[in-house]
């Protein structure tokens, strides 16, 4: 009994690939990073199934992770803006933008995976694993000073032996990555 369960648990992995900045946005360095907008963007691979409902889960989330931020504030003129093509423009044309509109903070969310996955081994025993999986980028900027403050690929996989799980469960995965990179999960 005590093998079917231990090979049947979930595990969680979160690995975070860091470009520049530190390993999340609140810290010691960043303590007060001021008024901050949320840009949320997509890059889907081409056969993504039901984007715009991972998009609406998307959101929900990027809200539900931000209404407690350690070092700034959404609060007008920043805020949680939607869904855009942020990265296509150039970065210049954002912090001007909103350095206008009074924001210190911009912060670029893409969302590349939001889904579940199932892997097959074709071996004897014949064994299958299932996740749910959140895999986005993060790249925050000083409005003043263009000076990067993060960038990161985040990638948080929950899942093991015999598990399946739907594509619902991956808004979690989701939010507590969110929380990590923040510094909010501590």
């Amino acid at each position: 009994m005590f093998v079917v369960l231990s090979i049947s648990a979930c595990a969680t992995t979160t690995n975070t690939y860091r470009a520049a900045g530190e390993k999340t946005l609140c810290n010691d360095k960043n303590n007060d990073i001021g008024n901050v907008v949320i840009l949320p963007e997509t890059a889907w691979r081409d056969d993504q199934k039901e984007p715009e409902k991972r998009k609406a889960m998307a959101l929900e989330e990027i809200e539900k992770a931000f209404q407690v931020f350690p070092c700034g504030s959404i609060a007008k003129p920043g805020g949680i803006r939607e869904f855009a093509d942020w990265s296509g423009r150039p970065e210049a044309e954002l912090l001007k933008q909103f350095s206008v509109q009074g924001v210190d903070t911009v912060i670029v969310i893409r969302i590349e995976e939001l889904t579940p996955r199932l892997n097959f081994t074709f071996s004897l025993p014949f064994l299958w694993a299932g996740s749910s999986e959140a895999d986005f980028r993060v790249r925050a900027l000083s409005v003043k000073s263009g000076t990067v403050l993060a960038d990161m690929r985040v990638k948080r996989i929950t899942g093991g032996p015999f598990n399946i799980r739907p594509a619902e469960w991956s808004r979690v995965e989701l939010n507590e990555a969110l929380k990590e990179i923040t510094g909010d999960g501590k």
